[in-house]
């Protein structure tokens, strides 16, 4: 097997050891959603760390963010960002710049066309195995893969979880386990000041792609899984995790209108 590069979502599991292999990727406080823990600049320690950054910005967001990016120390290797008015703030800084723009980098000529831009983009997990080796075969540059974590499956700037115990006078929860009630399907709903995001309860596990060719490295989010580094590692490697889904790769995602 080929030696495997990979970028670690930080979350409280996760006890920051320095691997050849691993750079740590820590939500960025105030820029993100979906996460029980977010960290300030001057909280990330570690070498060749990247940020990552998830929310969609208005102007004041935008301000804000600018002020940041004038104190980024030098153990900022690269940033993970989902909105591409944070390539334009970050164009002409020293970082690597990549693209997670979850439910949109799904075909090649839409990756081509943001690599013209970027130093490399996540590939959508919402794809099949198929999709996904053609955009591998057919990117202009090295990408990177989705590979072990809770399936990002919805943003919204509302406060669902509050709004929600506030209008039957329930106790707010910022965390909650879900269940669609037509499917069945279990949820997570994890909520902060900026929104709420719902993952996927099973654990989307894309081990099934560690030998392809033209990948920079893969994503692991930590976040709701609770092992550390090198434990998240193998139970890649060996497809060896509880709770566990191909989900899109083996299941093609239909979209009917009406």
């Amino acid at each position: 097997m080929k030696s495997l590069k990979y970028l670690v979502i930080v979350s409280e599991s996760i006890s920051l050891k320095e691997y050849d292999n691993v750079n740590y990727v820590f939500p960025l406080s105030s820029f993100c959603v979906g996460f029980n823990k977010a960290y300030d600049l001057d909280e990330i320690k570690i070498d060749n760390a990247y940020l990552y950054l998830n929310r969609l910005l208005d102007t004041s967001d935008i301000k804000r963010l600018q002020e940041v990016l004038k104190k980024i120390p030098n153990n900022i290797k690269g940033i993970i960002f989902e909105d591409m008015g944070v390539y334009e703030l970050t164009k002409d800084l020293k970082l690597e710049k990549i693209l997670y723009a979850i439910h949109a980098n799904c075909n090649y000529q839409t990756i081509n066309a943001y690599l013209k831009k970027v130093d490399s983009v996540v590939i959508s997990p919402d794809i099949t195995l198929e999709e996904t080796k053609e955009i591998l075969k057919k990117a202009n540059k090295e990408v990177i893969l989705y590979g072990l974590g809770h399936l990002n499956y919805m943003y919204t700037r509302r406060t669902l979880n509050s709004n929600y115990a506030k209008h039957f006078n329930y106790e707010i929860n910022k965390e909650l386990n879900l269940e669609e009630t037509v499917t069945k399907m279990p949820f997570i709903s994890i909520e902060n000041e900026y929104g709420t995001v719902l993952y996927d309860d099973k654990i989307y596990n894309a081990s099934i792609l560690q030998n392809e060719e033209n990948v920079f490295a893969f994503l692991i989010n930590s976040f709701h899984i609770n092992l550390d580094t090198l434990e998240l590692i193998k139970a890649f490697e060996e497809n060896k995790i509880n709770n566990s889904t191909n989900r899109f790769l083996e299941q093609k995602t239909m979209f009917k209108l009406k």
